[in-house]
C-alpha cells in the first residue's frame, strides 16, 4: 500500500489526519531525529515500501557488478569517465551553472600543475576521487566547510564574491531559495548558531547505524537542503555528498548517475522538498526518503540496462570485425575504435590509439589508411585528426 503524505490527508479528513500523525509518530518502527522542521520533530516510519526499495537497490547493485565484469577494462574506464563528465555537467546545470563537456574533459585529462588554477578544478578533482573510493571526512561542521572550500569555493568567488561564506563556519546572514519565477519557496536556517546545531544533528544521522546507510543518506540529503548552510552551492554539495556515500557502499559507478536521474525528475525532486517542508506534513520524512530511494533505484537500473546493452553491442560488432579481416594489427585498431565508439563520448586521436593498442605511431597510421573510408570517420580539431567508427556501416558488414 502506497504511503500517503500527511499534508494530503489534512485536506481529506482533519480528524483522521491527527490520528494518522500520532499513530505514525508513536509507531514502534518509527525513527525520531534530533532535528526540527518548522515546529515539528522530524521522524521516519521504516515501512515495507522502504525495505523493499533497499532490497531492490542491493539486488540491482549485484546485477550491475555482474554486468561490469563483462566489460573490457579499458571500456569500463572509458564509460566511467563519460559518466563522471555527465554527472559534473548535470549537477552544474541543475543549479544554472554553465559548464561544457570539453572543459570538464580537459581538466580530467590534464596532468600539469597549470590545471589547478582553472575553473571547476576542485569540483572535477572531487568527483575523480569518488571513482577511486578515496575517503572524505564528514564528521563535523568543519569537515563540511573544508569540503565546500575544496569543492566549489573557487567557482562561488568567481561567479559572485558576495556569496562567499562569511560566518564562523557557514553563512551569518539570511538566505532565501527562490523558484525560477522568483517566488520564495524556502528560507534557510538562521542564525549561524542554529545552522551549526542542525548540521551537527544531520551529521549524527549520517554517521549513525551503518546498516541503514541508504536511509541515512536520504535523510541527510533532505536535512542539508533544509538547513541550506551556504549562500550558494548547497545543491551541488548535497548531491556530491550523496554520490560519495553511494560510491563507498555500492559499485563506484553508481555515484555518477544520481544527477542524471534528478535532472530528469526535477519537478518531483523540488516537490519532495516542498512537501516535506510543509507545516501540515508535521516533520514526516517518510515520503522524501521513499522518493530519494526511488531515484537511487532508477539510477542503478539505468546503468544496468545501459551496460548490458553495450556489452551485447560490443560482442556483436567485435564478431563483425573478425569477419572483415584476419590481420591482427588491423583487428586491434578496429576493436579500440569500437570500444571508443560504444563506451566513450569523444572521438579518439592517433595518440589515444597508440596508448590503448600499444602499437607504434607508424603502425597505427599505416593501418588507419587500410580501413575503408565509409567505415572510418575522420574529423579535425585544430591541428589534430580525430577518428571514430561508423557503427551503422560496421553493422551491415
Amino acid at each position: 500500500m502506497q504511503y500517503e503524505p500527511l499534508y494530503k490527508i489534512f485536506y481529506k479528513n482533519n480528524e483522521a489526519y491527527e490520528k494518522t500523525y500520532q499513530r505514525r509518530f508513536d509507531n514502534e518502527f518509527t525513527q525520531h531525529y534530533n532535528f526540527t522542521i518548522g515546529e515539528h520533530q522530524a521522524f521516519l516510519v521504516i515501512n515495507l515500501e522502504i525495505l523493499n526499495l533497499i532490497t531492490n537497490i542491493i539486488s540491482l547493485d549485484k546485477r550491475l557488478l555482474k554486468a561490469i565484469r563483462r566489460l573490457p577494462n579499458i571500456a569500463l574506464f572509458q564509460f566511467t569517465r563519460k559518466c563522471i563528465v555527465d554527472e559534473i555537467q548535470l549537477t552544474n546545470e541543475i543549479e544554472g551553472v554553465h559548464s561544457t563537456r570539453k572543459e570538464i574533459r580537459e581538466l580530467i585529462e590534464d596532468k600539469t600543475e597549470n590545471r589547478k588554477s582553472k575553473r571547476l578544478y576542485g569540483l572535477v578533482q572531487k568527483y575523480l576521487m569518488l571513482s577511486q573510493r578515496q575517503k572524505i571526512e564528514l564528521k563535523s561542521c568543519q569537515d563540511i566547510r573544508k569540503l565546500y572550500d575544496e569543492f566549489v569555493l573557487a567557482e562561488i568567488k568567481e561567479d559572485n564574491p558576495d556569496n562567499v561564506p562569511d560566518g564562523e563556519i557557514f553563512r551569518k546572514d539570511i538566505v532565501e531559495v527562490v523558484s525560477p519565477s522568483q517566488k520564495v519557496i524556502h528560507k534557510g536556517m538562521y542564525p549561524e548558531t542554529k545552522i551549526i546545531t542542525a548540521m551537527t544533528a544531520a551529521l549524527d544521522v549520517l554517521n549513525g547505524d551503518k546498516q541503514n546507510y541508504l536511509v541515512n543518506l536520504a535523510v541527510f540529503h533532505y536535512m542539508f537542503g533544509y538547513i541550506h548552510p551556504f549562500y550558494d552551492g548547497n545543491g551541488r554539495m548535497a548531491r556530491f555528498i550523496s554520490s560519495y556515500l553511494l560510491t563507498q557502499q555500492l559499485e563506484p559507478i553508481v555515484g555518477f548517475g544520481l544527477s542524471n536521474t534528478i535532472k530528469n525528475k526535477m519537478k518531483k525532486y523540488y516537490e519532495m522538498f516542498k512537501e516535506t517542508n510543509d507545516s501540515k506534513n508535521k516533520g514526516d520524512l517518510t515520503p522524501f526518503v521513499i522518493g530519494f530511494l526511488q531515484f537511487i533505484e532508477e539510477s542503478i537500473e539505468f546503468l544496468c540496462t545501459t551496460i548490458e546493452a553495450k556489452v551485447e553491442q560490443y560482442n556483436f560488432y567485435k564478431e563483425k570485425i573478425g569477419k572483415i579481416t584476419e590481420d591482427k594489427n588491423l583487428q586491434t585498431i578496429l576493436v579500440v575504435l569500437l570500444k571508443n565508439a560504444l563506451f566513450d563520448d569523444e572521438e579518439i586521436s592517433v595518440r589515444g590509439l597508440v596508448e590503448i593498442s600499444r602499437l607504434s605511431p607508424t603502425t597505427v597510421r599505416t593501418y588507419l589508411k587500410k580501413i575503408p573510408k565509409e567505415l572510418l570517420v575522420n574529423n579535425r580539431s585544430g591541428k589534430m585528426n580525430l577518428f571514430s567508427l561508423n557503427l551503422d556501416v560496421l553493422g551491415h558488414q
